[in-house]
């Protein structure tokens, strides 16, 4: 396995990820291999790879490749109302590992996500709790009073004893002023914060308190609480430079440019490993990333290898997950494809 470290002392840090059976295979595989070839003084980083919820087994070839990596597998069943929502398994994991874990950061990183070369400015520096990026303005982000949004954010900020209005302001990637709204793709904390905990405890009473009124809010609400949490904690909060989580993917077309990306440390491709958008993904990564694209092209996209009794419990769950969804947004007075009148 290759490794381009570069010289210097590795940070006091874990990386915690989701596996489960089905597309996080390939993908966390695939994200973990990045980060042990490319990824600098960070390559050798103890990666702990959580499953916090009922999944078919993970494949022998998955297995076979966690070894492989040095990724430790956690798994937990925690007692968890929620575990139909598609993120709450992130809250839930990073708790899991807070509890076992001595480094001083803990970094989640999605598994969507691939290193191009040892990431800049993920290490904690004094004085400083928390951070994470806002690369664009995402699909409930507020630009303030006048953004379709902002009654969602209002309402948000109240749960928490605060006025949307008195919350930072982020500048995004994509050259936009958004109320407090960091991508939950990859950020880091100081682990005797205990934010994990805190931040799992917010997001359970989010939706307790039926704060959503679409399913987007829902959907993304992980995002939302991540820095209304550090907002309530009073963490020391800095923002990373979007280098350090850059998207590439179907919905911001015009960052598919190999010049955008010649000086991205961290990539977030989200489906950019769909064969359909696999092409656009290796021309953007020429020229400045061409040893990346040589480890990455053989290697095709992401296709889940069929596997008729896998395939069957993870639909058997699907369903089960996405009635109770349902009925959670039927009390809360709406459906998926529409939203109420505001209230």
């Amino acid at each position: 396995m290759q490794n381009n470290q570069t010289p210097g002392k590795p940070p006091s840090m874990t990386i915690v990820v989701c596996i489960e059976s089905g597309i996080l295979e390939p993908l966390t595989i695939r994200m973990v291999d990045s980060l042990r070839r490319f990824g600098g003084r960070f390559a050798n980083l103890d990666v702990i790879a959580v499953t916090p919820r009922m999944t078919p087994p993970l494949s022998n070839q998955t297995q076979r490749r966690m070894v492989e990596l040095g990724v430790r597998h956690l798994q937990v069943s925690p007692d968890n109302p929620y575990a139909w929502h598609h993120y709450m398994n992130k809250a839930e994991a990073i708790v899991a590992v807070e509890e076992r874990v001595t480094t001083e950061a803990i970094a989640w990183v999605d598994s969507d996500i691939l290193f191009l070369r040892e990431p800049n400015g993920l290490e904690l520096l004094p004085g400083v709790d928390f951070f994470a990026s806002a690369p664009d303005a995402g699909v409930i982000g507020s630009k303030g009073n006048t953004d379709p949004n902002d009654p969602f954010w209002q309402r948000s900020a109240a749960v928490i004893g605060q006025d949307a209005d008195e919350l930072p302001w982020l500048d995004t990637g994509d050259g936009h002023r958004i109320r407090f709204y960091w991508n939950a793709g990859l950020y880091v904390y100081r682990r005797a914060a205990r934010f994990g905990r805190e931040f799992l405890s917010d997001f359970k009473i989010f939706l307790d308190r039926q704060v959503a009124r679409t399913h987007s809010q829902v959907h993304f609400m992980d995002q939302v609480v991540l820095g209304l949490t550090v907002i309530r904690l009073g963490l020391a909060w800095r923002a990373l430079p979007c280098s350090s989580n850059f998207p590439v993917c179907s919905y911001l077309p015009g960052n598919y440019d190999a010049a955008k990306v010649a000086g991205v440390s961290v990539l977030h491709f989200h489906d950019s490993m769909n064969p359909e958008l696999w092409n656009k993904l290796l021309d953007t990564l020429v020229p400045a990333h061409s040893q990346v694209r040589e480890w990455l092209e053989p290697q095709g996209p992401i296709v889940l290898s069929p596997s008729v009794l896998s395939s069957l419990a993870r639909e058997s769950l699907r369903i089960t997950r996405g009635l109770q969804r349902r009925l959670y947004y039927a009390r809360s007075g709406f459906t998926k494809a529409q939203s109420p009148v505001a209230r």
